[in-house]
């Protein structure tokens, strides 16, 4: 798979379209496995949004809060240079603070917004694999010469998005962030033993 797409005069990273339609995958499982009221599925919808945003923002001025004489060293550097790792870290958590201090002031159960972010990023993770490759040691079978790492997180994702459509109202529940956990923790650990 190319590394970019030219779209006219713009290069548009693959990756970057890759962890877009998983997103939108996220979403629209979340919108599947929903059975809330429309008013509680906006105020978590506009909670979620806003919480990327944040991400994003934060992510992307990360590298003027590290170092701020880049703003009259190198204005420009501003726009193109990326967050890296502490922009992802300082993101994450900002985005986190604001997302649960918001879900406080709104009177949102904190259950509903967790497990609405689990759902999201379970449809995000098996929307993601099927366009990722990522492969593990070496494999002693005709079919593959590698562990197909992603087949098995497909495997994994698929089972327990099954399980949670078969769930009653999973976002309401408040005990399926601990099955989650439990299910899907077990499930990558797992897939670590196989492709160790």
């Amino acid at each position: 798979m190319n590394d970019v797409i030219d779209v006219g005069p713009l290069l548009i990273r693959t990756s970057w379209l890759i962890w877009l339609v998983a997103g939108a995958g996220g979403y629209l499982f979340w919108r599947v496995v929903w059975t809330g009221s429309s008013e509680q599925r906006r105020c978590i919808q506009q909670l979620l949004i806003d919480g990327v945003f944040v991400y994003l923002v934060v992510w992307k001025i990360s590298p003027v809060l590290m170092d701020p004489s880049l703003l009259w060293h190198n204005p420009l550097g501003v726009l193109y240079l990326p967050g890296g790792d502490r922009g992802v870290m300082l993101g994450a958590v900002t985005a986190a603070t604001v997302t649960i201090f918001r879900t406080y002031r709104q009177n949102i159960p904190m259950h509903l917004l967790v497990n609405s972010t689990i759902v999201v990023y379970l449809g995000a993770h098996f929307v993601y694999y099927l366009f990722e490759r990522q492969y593990g040691p070496p494999l002693d079978h005709f079919l593959f010469a590698l562990h197909p790492i992603h087949l098995y997180q497909l495997f994994l994702a698929a089972v327990v998005m099954l399980w949670t459509i078969w769930q009653r109202n999973p976002l309401e529940r408040a005990e399926y962030t601990y099955l989650f956990l439990t299910i899907w923790g077990g499930g990558q650990w797992m897939i670590w033993m196989i492709a160790k």
